[in-house]
């Protein structure tokens, strides 16, 4: 995350905030992936603000990517309350994902 942060200009991610009495509480950081579809890579907030991941994502998409019909958000990395998180938007689909191992 530090890394796309420092290099934000140059990988050609685009971002928002909410900031809260002058603080960043949230922020998320996406790109385009094809003319359809968006990728969020990153999605952070203070969990000390209810429902403020879900404004800054829903923010973000409207005020960057409106005209894009889907949204990736990466991987739930087998967390239950990501998973959770992610089925709550009510997806289209979702890409099964594999584990590879070379013997």
């Amino acid at each position: 995350m530090k890394e796309v942060l420092e290099r934000f200009d140059r990988l050609g991610v685009s971002g928002g905030c909410i900031e809260v009495e002058g603080r960043i509480e949230a922020f998320t950081l996406g790109e385009l992936l094809n003319p359809e579809t968006v990728v969020l890579h990153i999605e952070k907030a203070n969990a000390a603000f209810h429902g403020l991941y879900q404004v800054v994502n829903q923010r973000f998409l409207e005020e960057a990517w409106l005209e894009v019909r889907y949204v990736n958000r990466e991987q739930d990395l087998g967390v239950p309350g990501l998973r959770r998180a992610k089925e709550s938007y009510r997806p289209e689909h979702m890409v099964e994902k594999f584990v590879v191992t070379l013997k």
